[in-house]
């Protein structure tokens, strides 16, 4: 509930209304979202590396730190063994401390990774904030008592120190190797306490280890970016190994095995709203007509442009929803989920005449066209397979016809065609469009018809 202040709301002498007083609650809010914002800034700014990443690289650098258990396991089982020797020591009260901080934030740290593990497992993003966020902690709780190793004035326990400090240190570089800020503030909140506490402590000769040891954590800080940068060269690889696996190279659209795994997924779905009312998937097969004169007239890298060109026209002609993939050479596939028949109908006339106006290759208009033939789930088949090969069918059935079409399989085309056109179909297009004068110009004799069956 928010409380304004009792002041009176009286008319003021120039007749404006006095500024109301901010709401406690308001203000408190205000508050929290400012303090918010700034947290949240602070945490992406210690997470992040030099340059700016790609939110899944981000992710794996991330999830880096988390991929090591068995090593948490071994450190704090170290740390709880030297505890366990200072209290055999000192027998003072920060000896006992420890021990038992140890053993307190090894159980909450392991059951943190434990249930980052299960989050991952179950396809979930799990949090990699809170276990930093605990490493932290341990980070200072280690810090404050290798400072109270060294003012001890055993030197058992400083050398015992010493030893396990550089141990974690080198340890962080590793593990921690995916975010080398946050490494850099846990290797400097470990190693400023020990250096200060030898600086000052009266036994003689103890300051040199203090003055040793900034040479050390600069060195274990070079090696720390030196393993960020071979680890961000094998994430980035491995991301480009999986989007060549998954796309075309040359235009960027998903290949044939994304086209499956994005099928099998439509299929898949629970039927919504739009489902029950329309087919729950239209599949488009579409290939070029007169592109293999492209490439013999005008070379490759030419066919190459027109290929990306028609990409963007056919992105220009369809859904955000559809999914459009490249499956051969002059061959593409368009899934498009719960769309009514005349929608679909009219956007293969939209993509016939999109793709039959000219491309320009060296200032010479060139034409081509597309013929589309497409079939419906659940009726022209229940599979991708199945799906594809009605579609298949009525995409050269339109080029049986006389190219530049749309066929619909369900217009009864299964029967109609069953094989695809004859060899030199393009060659005897060639032949009849030289001698029709308006072509000539273009230097591209090659028909095109944008009309719908």
């Amino acid at each position: 509930m928010n409380f304004r202040s009792p002041e009176p709301l009286t008319p003021s002498t120039s007749g404006e209304s006095p500024p109301m007083k901010p709401a406690l609650g308001d203000a408190r809010q205000q508050s929290e979202s400012r303090w918010g914002s700034f947290s949240q800034r602070l945490i992406a700014w210690v997470i992040a590396g030099p340059l700016p990443q790609s939110p899944e690289i981000q992710k794996k650098l991330l999830q880096h730190n988390m991929r090591k258990k068995n090593t948490l396991v071994v450190v704090h089982l170290s740390m709880a063994v030297m505890a366990s020797i200072a209290i055999v020591i000192t027998g003072q009260v920060w000896a006992y401390v420890w021990l038992l901080a140890e053993i307190i934030l090894a159980a909450i740290r392991f059951s943190i990774h434990v249930a980052f593990e299960k989050a991952e497992a179950n396809g979930e993003n799990g949090n990699a904030i809170t276990p930093m966020i605990a490493g932290l902690v341990w980070t200072g709780v280690l810090a404050a008592a290798a400072y109270q190793c060294v003012a001890s004035g055993e030197w058992l326990l400083i050398l015992l120190a010493g030893s396990g400090l550089a141990g974690v240190i080198g340890g962080i570089s590793s593990r921690n190797a995916g975010t080398p800020r946050y490494g850099i503030i846990l290797i400097c909140t470990l190693a400023l306490p020990y250096a200060v506490a030898t600086l000052i402590s009266p036994i003689p000769h103890l300051y040199i280890m203090g003055l040793q040891i900034p040479f050390y954590v600069i060195a274990v800080v070079v090696v720390r970016f030196e393993n960020y940068q071979t680890l961000l060269g094998l994430y980035h690889a491995e991301c480009e190994n999986r989007w060549l696996a998954h796309h075309d190279q040359l235009t960027g659209l998903p290949n044939r095995v994304m086209e499956l795994k994005r099928f099998d997924e439509l299929l898949r779905e629970p039927p919504g709203p739009s489902r029950t009312e329309h087919p729950p998937c239209t599949v488009f097969c579409l290939d070029l007509d007169g592109f293999k004169d492209v490439n013999d007239r005008f070379g490759h890298a030419a066919g190459d442009t027109v290929l990306v060109a028609v990409v963007d026209r056919l992105r220009d002609c369809i859904r955000d929803v559809d999914f459009l993939c490249r499956i051969g050479g002059d061959e593409f596939v368009i899934l498009l989920p719960a769309i009514p028949p005349a929608e679909a109908a009219a956007v293969a006339q939209r993509i016939i005449e999109r793709v039959s106006e000219p491309f320009e290759i060296g200032g010479v208009p060139v034409r081509i066209g597309i013929s589309v033939g497409s079939a419906c789930a659940p009726n022209d088949g229940e599979t991708a397979d199945e799906l594809l090969r009605a579609a298949d069918r009525a995409m050269y059935a339109a080029k049986r016809r006389g190219k530049g079409l749309f066929v619909a399989n369900t217009d009864g085309t299964r029967e109609l065609v069953e094989l695809a056109p004859a060899a030199d179909a393009d060659a005897k297009m060639g032949r009849r469009a030289s001698e029709r004068p308006e072509l000539k110009i273009s230097r591209f004799p090659l028909p095109f018809r944008s009309k719908s069956l």
